[in-house]
Formats: C-alpha cells, structure tokens, sequence
C-alpha cells in the first residue's frame, strides 16, 4: 500500500481527480444557482407585468375581470387577491377563482410602510393551497374616488422546477463519467509518458563501472525526456572523468609510494648483506633517511589534497595582506636560493590587502617560489614582483614543453626532462591549484625550454 502512496502515477491521478471534482462541484453549483436565479427573475417579471396591468385599470376605474389577467399572461395557476384599507381594518375585496376558498395572508400589511408605484416581493407558505411555497408580488392602489386599495398577486413557487431538477439530474450522471474518463486518458498519456522515462531507467541500470563512456540516446518523443537523458549523459561523463582520475591517482600514489619503500628496502638488504664500514653505513642511512623523507612529503602531500574542505577553508578567511606574506616567503627561501647561487629579486612589493587564509597561501606561493629554484639554472636569478592585481614569479631555468604546460596541474604529473633530473612527488602544482582556487585565484604560465618559466597569479578574476 505504502509502494502505491508513493508512487507518481498514483499521486498525479489523484491530485487531478481531487482538482477535477473540485472544479466539476464549482460549475455545477454555479449552473444551478444560476438557473435557480433566473427562474425566480422569471417569475418576478411575471408577476410584476401582470400586476402593473390589473393596477391601471383599477387607478383609471376602467371595466376589468381580475380573472382576465390570468389568461392574458398564459399563466396557469395566478392567485389574485385585492385588499381594501379602512379605518375598520382590511378586509378583501375581491379574488380570483384559483383561490376558491382560501386567501392570501393580508392582515399584517400596512400600506403607509408601502411606497407608491413600487411593487414588493416576498416568499410565503400556505398550506391551504396546492402549492406550499409561493411567490407574492404586492403594490398600492390609490384613486381620488374610492378607499386605498393593495393588489396581491401570487404564483406558485419552487425552488428547483422540473428544468432544474432534469439539469442537476444530468450534471450528476454526466460529471462523474466525464470525470472517470478524463482520469483514464490522463492515465494513459501518464503511462506513454513513464515508459520513456522507464526506458532511460533501464538504460541506466545497464551501466557498469568499467563501460562510462555509454551514452543513453536521446528519444526525440518529449523535450522534458531529452533534456533528462542529457542531464545523465553529462552526469555520467563527469563520473566518467571522475573514476578515471581516482584509478590514476591510485595508480600514481602507488607508484610515488612504492619507489621510495623499494629504495629503502634495496639500501637496508646491501647494508644487511655483509659487514660494512662505518662510512658506508652512514651513507646508507642517509639513502634512507632521504627516502623516508621523501615518502613523509608524498603521504603528507595526498592527505592534504584528500581532506581538503573548500567551505572550511572559505569560513576561516580574514582581511590578509598579500605582500606580507610573500615578503615572509622571500625571505626563507633565501638560503635555498643560495645553494645554487640564485639571487631572489624583488622587481615590486606593492600594499596588497585581501580577504583569504593566509597559511594556506603561503603554502601555495612557497611551493611556487621552490619549484622556482629546483628548476633555475645555477648562477641565475628569479623575478618576483606583487601588484594589486596579480603576483608574477619569473626563473631562469629548464622551461616547460609548451604541449606539458596544461598538464602540470594534474595530479602526480611530472615533466619527463624535469623528472629524471629532479625529486619529487607531482603534487606540488595540484596543491597550489587547489588553494587558488578556493581563492578565486587564476593561474597561468608561460614558458620556453631552457630559457624561461613565468607563473603569473591573478587575484581579481
């Protein structure tokens, strides 16, 4: 039963039929009442026509039937009835023949509540006719020779006449048929409707993990299928990215892992393998320690990329100022510098302030400011300059293949000349680039082999 609530062909038949009867109850009401308001204006019009003529007559002392009025307006059943007023009380004057002998209520009229030439209307129950509910039309009669008269004029009266009950006898049958038919084309359109979206159900299931690259084909029936079929297309293109870039992370991070531990390994086996000097024991050990340095730098460098929160790192952002921070880096990257007889030239160090988390920056532009100097020539410099727009950092060294340039961010990759030349894990860039853009931060290089590496930063993208 709960499976039924919550299915979607369940709960659209039922909130259409919900809306349905609504609408259907509104109209129907609204037909009826409406003809129920035209009968009674129908009726009132009647009345006042007939009782208009009757009163001339009597204001102008003509020769009249009362009896007459009935068969000129083709009414069946008329109740007439004249009241004369005197000091005595009222008492009838004269009736038409319908009312035999009974008479209309006329004892509580009081004709200086009644304004002249104006007819009034009012609902009354008489048992003693026919018919219990009638509709009474009254007005004045006044004439210079004879006493105030009041003219009663009366027809029978139904709320739901014949025609009435006939149309609410048929809105009764009919709504509810036209409403089970309208609910079983909706369920057959609803059923076309689900089976291409069933079809793409189906589809999607069929994907394995190991075939991504298949693409549900579009059905051309229903732009709202489409555009969900394109919605998949692009989710699976991008999980598609997604698991080949975690089994090359893997594969790499097994890689960088295994190479140090299998050095380690060879050293300890050659040490293990027959007594040695002190001398070579050492240089063993500093085989090692290297190693295990290495190895620390690679994990420390993978956990960081893993545990890495953009929110979190956004939420610790505070007003920074950017030409601090990279005067602090400058300067402990001095004695690096040094070794390889590079000098770090600041070419301009305007007053830069930002919102941002300036560890992590630092991080990022002492990483820069190292692969700088890993890959300047000995005996050169490297350019360092800060505006309020970007921060430029400029080596003399082996430069990057323009068709590498765009895959030096990518995880663990390193360029083949740079890499049998220099240790390293391939992360150092990823690092960098994920704290730039946590930033909003651009960065770009440009490069020519064996001459020149520009990295250019952009603040204000």
């Amino acid at each position: 039963m709960k499976k039924i609530l919550k299915n979607i062909r369940f709960k659209l038949l039922f909130w259409l039929g919900i809306f349905l009867i609504t609408v259907f109850s509104l109209f129907g009401y609204l037909l009826i009442n409406s003809l129920k308001n035209a009968n009674e204006q129908f009726i009132e019009t009647t009345l006042s026509m007939a009782i208009k003529d009757l009163k001339y007559e009597f204001e102008n002392e003509k020769a009249h039937d009362i009896n007459d009025v009935k068969e000129e307006f083709n009414i069946d059943t008329l109740y007439i009835q004249v009241i004369k007023i005197s000091n005595n009380g009222n008492y009838i004057f004269e009736k038409s023949n319908d009312l035999k002998n009974y008479e209309l209520d006329y004892k509580n009229i009081k004709t200086n509540l009644l304004e002249k030439n104006k007819i009034y209307f009012s609902k009354q129950k008489n048992r003693d006719l026919t018919h219990t509910n009638i509709k009474v039309a009254i007005t004045t009669v006044e004439s210079d020779n004879a006493e105030p008269m009041v003219l009663q004029f009366a027809i029978p009266y139904d709320k739901y006449p014949s025609y009435i009950k006939n149309v609410i006898l048929t809105v009764l049958i009919s709504l509810p048929l036209l409403l089970i038919v309208i609910l079983i084309a909706t369920n057959i359109i609803i059923s076309k409707s689900l089976m291409q979206t069933k079809k793409v159900l189906d589809e999607v299931k069929n994907i394995e993990v190991d075939h991504f690259s298949f693409n549900i084909q579009k059905t051309h029936v229903a732009q709202e299928i489409d555009e969900l079929i394109e919605t998949f297309n692009n989710l699976i293109r991008k999980i598609q990215q997604s698991y080949k870039r975690v089994r090359e992370f893997g594969h790499n991070a097994s890689h960088e892992l295994k190479t140090p531990l299998t050095i380690i390994k060879g050293e300890v086996d050659v040490g293990l393998r027959k007594e040695r000097s002190a001398e070579e024991y050492k240089n063993i050990l500093k085989i090692v320690q290297s190693e295990a340095l290495h190895l620390q730098d690679t994990i420390e460098k993978i956990l960081f990329l893993s545990n890495t929160d953009e929110n979190i790192i956004k939420d610790s952002f505070t007003a920074i100022s950017m030409d601090t921070i990279v005067g602090e880096v400058v300067e402990e990257k001095r004695l690096l510098a040094k070794n390889k007889n590079i000098y770090i030239e600041l070419l301009g160090l305007e007053n830069v302030r930002m919102f941002g988390n300036a560890a992590f920056l630092k991080i990022a532009i002492s990483n820069l400011l190292e692969n700088a100097i890993k890959y300047s020539h000995v005996d050169t410099r490297i350019e360092v300059s800060l505006t309020k727009d970007t921060l430029v950092i400029k080596d003399f060294g082996l430069g990057i293949p323009q068709n590498e340039i765009e895959h030096v961010f990518d995880r663990f990759y390193r360029v083949d000349k740079v890499r049998s030349n220099a240790s390293g894990s391939g992360l150092g860039l990823s690092i960098i680039k994920t704290i730039l853009d946590i930033h909003n931060f651009k960065i770009s290089i440009q490069s020519v082999e064996n001459q020149y590496t520009i990295v250019t930063i952009t603040f204000h993208t």
